[in-house]
């Protein structure tokens, strides 16, 4: 064990926040994909954060290391996102022909075709369970981890994913039916 062994403790056994790192590592994932939002990677955060617990040699005198753990990781998160800030480089200014030619907005028929499928899509929901649909808002709208919408209904995290993939499932069968009858 060299004095570049971070994963020790000086007398030799592994330290305890990188047994805390390595049993939340899935939660410190999902929780990192909840704050960071598709624009990061969350897998390069988690990275970020491992290296930085690595070079933290306070963090073996931390009371809760779980709680330190998943302070870093929203810290991570939030330095992610000034940096992407930061990053930004400004562009100079543009024609009003070049604007209107890259205008994101969609046009009449992209909004009619995705209220039409928002309107089937809430028809295919109201068809489920109303504790089913509530776990899926929970899962999908509010971001709540499958374990967090488990303790919530009082059932197994393994209920809760059968539940929702059946009900996706259905969901998905509403709509596959609806476009072969529109055809």
């Amino acid at each position: 064990m060299g004095s570049g062994d971070w994963s020790r403790t000086p007398g030799g056994r592994r330290s305890v926040w990188l047994d805390v790192f390595l049993a939340n590592q899935n939660e410190l994932l999902a929780f990192l994909r909840r704050k960071a939002g598709p624009r990061d990677q969350p897998r390069d955060l988690l990275h970020d954060l491992f290296i930085r617990m690595s070079q933290n040699g306070a963090a073996a005198s931390i009371e809760d290391p779980r709680a330190y753990l998943f302070r870093a990781a929203a810290n991570v998160a939030i330095d992610a996102a000034r940096s992407d800030r930061y990053r930004r480089v400004e562009t100079p200014p543009q024609t009003v022909h070049s604007l209107a030619a890259s205008d994101p907005s969609p046009d009449a028929l992209q909004t009619a075709i995705a209220r039409d499928c928002l309107r089937r899509l809430d028809a295919a929901l109201a068809k489920l369970p109303e504790e089913t649909r509530a776990m899926i808002y929970l899962l999908r709208i509010d971001g709540l981890s499958y374990d967090e919408v488990a303790a919530m209904f009082g059932v197994s995290k393994s209920t809760v994913e059968k539940r929702v993939a059946k009900a996706l499932r259905a969901c998905k069968r509403q709509l596959d039916a609806d476009d072969r009858i529109r055809r």
